[in-house]
């Protein structure tokens, strides 16, 4: 057998596990919902908002007269420059973000995946001095049991194709770093060297983030959380962070002081033989390996007066080194001068993963500048986003859990942030549906079989649910790429009045969504009918987790047992009040708008917590309010939270006003659009015409 046969090939090693993604997802044409172009400080959003360069015929303004009038000259604001905050799975919003243009466009992005397989993600808040737990919603409970259904093999699955993604949306001369814990960091390692490449790694960076732990049975504690570093290309931005020894260092280290400050001496023995260095100077004799310096050096320390010749010659020279406060020292991969935040800090949000901002900002000034885009999908509390803002860096922010979304929206306006933009992954359903396997009929089939209903053989759409006592209701079920419409829910609800001949006398309505101004519309076309409907109308919303069902369910005879797990909502009903317009002269009104009514059908919290609230808000609806947004002249198109009030985070919440009050605005028709989010994350709008 010759040479080459006998010769091992170098770097045959690969990673494989039975489940592992055979392709890498590709870009996906899939449009952005702009759900809210979110304005914290409107005096001010004249200089940030990004405009396009060519003039768009009709646009004058934006917001008219309003918080200061923004005037456009015929400009559109260009949204691919504003700052991004997205719900939505985000392997979907990356593949979105490929498809518009993002490839090789991100400078630095952050991660920090759920690693922890019995991790509880409720989230603990007070309403009104009672404690509550909200549970995470069906749809992130299943993402994180998906994530780890089939142990590390399913955690695997989640992040490769992710960390792909990743990779393409990366500058060349972009980073990433993954925060990871110590129980898999080892295997992502592995994963992240397969897809960035063995010589792109950087670092594993250790964060101390607590400085004991109890679980220390059979074991030492575990104290440190993994920081793993890539860069995309070896010519990689990295400004190198440093450090500053403390008091104590200086005190017992640089003991000595003269009129140039404290310093320390330092020998000037060469720790190796070095013949060529032994000689005489002022008398001192060399030591025995030779001097560290050359005789010119020598003579140049003494020449600036930092040489310490001792008295006894007999002694030897000592070089003079002085404490540089600004000097400081290069950080190193363990990093324990970071606290986590603390229950006291300023910047706490109660959210259950919260990282410090010191942490991130050591992160974003090392591998970013001022200008560049930096990212975070799994962007939890908005860590990333507030850094990034505060220090002068664009950003994208995703989540898939509604709660994170607001908790960072709130951080970001209460922050006085540039304009950004609040969206979701339009047609977000259908997508999912179609990622599913399936197809919009069967899933509305299926949507009908859980809620109990038989499907009709000549309506996809339509099925009738027997209930115990014996009566029956027709069941409509939307499509989930369009809201359901006040228009559509009164023809059905005529329709149900005669169907089959002798009717039904209940409508089941079960959406995906429903139109922005559903329930002031529904009221309103009520009220014009010539006869009243006899129909009673039950406006429920399917839950976005129906899809995951779908993996657990091999056939329809399995779908009785998902029947009680699934919980399809009523719609929260939001009444806002008469607006009161007051004369300010000049051509000019002021308009007060307030919120009547809030209410909530069902909490996401432990039964035994429910009574306790329902008892807490009885006189007060305001309580259950995350934050509400006025749009003083809503387009119709893009709501522009231009007024907003915010329920707070952590030990800052405090309960919302409900009455709002606009700047002068020009007298004239307008339509006034509020959106509401409360603090379970659930959303509702109206809109208001002022004539």
């Amino acid at each position: 057998m010759s040479d080459t046969n006998n010769r091992r090939r170098k770097d045959s090693a690969k990673l494989v596990w039975d489940t592992k993604p055979k392709r890498a997802p590709n870009p996906r044409d899939i449009e952005f919902q702009t759900a809210e172009i979110v304005i914290p400080n409107p005096q001010e959003a004249q200089s940030s908002l990004p405009l396009f360069a060519t003039p768009q015929s009709g646009l004058t303004s934006l917001f008219p007269e309003q918080m200061g009038e923004l005037p456009l000259g015929g400009y559109e604001i260009d949204k691919a420059q504003m700052n991004r905050l997205i719900w939505g799975d985000n392997l979907l919003a990356m593949q979105a973000l490929l498809s518009q243009g993002y490839a090789g466009k991100i400078d630095l992005i952050y991660i920090d995946p759920p690693f922890q397989s019995d991790a509880d993600y409720s989230f603990r808040m007070t309403v009104e001095g009672q404690q509550i737990d909200k549970e995470a919603s069906i749809i992130e409970r299943l993402a994180y049991t998906d994530t780890w259904e089939a142990g590390l093999d399913s955690y695997l699955d989640m992040l490769y194709p992710r960390l792909q993604l990743l990779k393409r949306l990366l500058i060349d001369s972009g980073s990433i770093y993954l925060h990871i814990g110590s129980n898999i960091s080892h295997y992502v390692r592995v994963v992240m060297d397969e897809i960035f490449g063995v010589e792109n790694f950087k670092n594993e960076i250790y964060w101390r983030r607590v400085f004991s732990h109890n679980d220390t049975k059979g074991r030492y504690g575990i104290v440190t959380d993994s920081i793993l570093y890539y860069s995309k290309g070896s010519d990689h931005k990295f400004n190198a962070p440093k450090k500053f020894h403390d008091s104590d260092y200086i005190n017992s280290r640089y003991t000595l002081s003269d009129d140039k400050g404290n310093y320390q001496l330092v020998s000037l023995n060469s720790p190796n033989p070095r013949p060529n260095l032994k000689y005489e100077y002022k008398g001192y004799l060399p030591p025995a390996n030779g001097w560290s310096v050359s005789k010119e050096r020598m003579q140049q320390l003494d020449e600036q007066g930092l040489l310490h010749l001792p008295t006894d010659k007999s002694k030897k020279i000592r070089v003079k080194n002085y404490y540089d406060e600004n000097k400081g020292f290069i950080v190193a991969n363990i990093w324990d001068d970071i606290s986590p935040v603390n229950s006291q800090a300023k910047e706490l949000t109660s959210y259950p993963t919260q990282k410090p901002e010191a942490l991130l900002e050591r992160i974003v000034k090392a591998s970013s500048n001022e200008g560049d885009l930096v990212a975070d999908f799994f962007c939890g509390s908005g860590t990333t986003m507030a850094v990034a803002e505060r220090l002068g860096r664009r950003w994208i922010g995703c989540n898939l859990d509604k709660v994170g979304i607001q908790v960072s929206r709130n951080r970001m306006v209460n922050q006085q942030a540039k304009p950004f933009l609040l969206e979701n992954i339009g047609n977000y359903q259908r997508h999912m549906i179609y990622l599913s396997g399936s197809k919009i009929g069967e899933m509305q089939r299926i949507i009908l079989k859980l809620y109990g209903a038989e499907p009709r053989s000549d309506r996809p759409d339509l099925g009738v649910k027997t209930n115990d006592d014996g009566t029956t209701e027709l069941v409509y079920v939307g499509y989930p790429d369009r809201p359901v419409t006040a228009k559509k829910v009164i023809e059905l609800a005529q329709e149900t009045q005669i169907l089959d001949g002798s009717g039904f006398k209940t409508l089941v309505v079960l959406a995906w969504d429903y139109d922005y101004n559903y329930t002031t519309e529904y009221e309103s076309r009520k009220k014009l009918l010539k006869s009243p409907l006899s129909v009673d109308i039950k406006a429920l919303t399917i839950p976005p987790e129906i899809y995951n069902y779908l993996k657990k369910a091999k056939n329809e005879a399995e779908l009785d047992g998902l029947r009680d797990k699934i919980t399809f909502q009523e719609k929260p009903y939001l009444k806002v009040s008469k607006p009161e317009i007051r004369d300010a002269g000049n051509g000019k009104v002021i308009i007060s708008l307030g919120i009547d009514r809030y209410v909530l059908m069902s909490f996401p919290i432990p039964e035994k917590q429910q009574a306790e609230l329902r008892k807490a808000i009885k006189d007060n609806f305001a309580a259950l309010i995350d934050y509400w947004a006025i749009d003083w002249d809503y387009d119709g198109v893009t709501f522009r939270s231009t007024w907003q009030a915010i329920r707070g985070n952590g030990r800052r919440s405090q309960t919302v006003v409900t009455l709002a009050e606009s700047p002068e605005l020009p007298l004239g028709k307008r339509t006034i659009a509020v959106r509401l989010v409360d603090v379970f994350g659930n959303d509702a709008s109206a809109t208001v015409e002022v004539r």
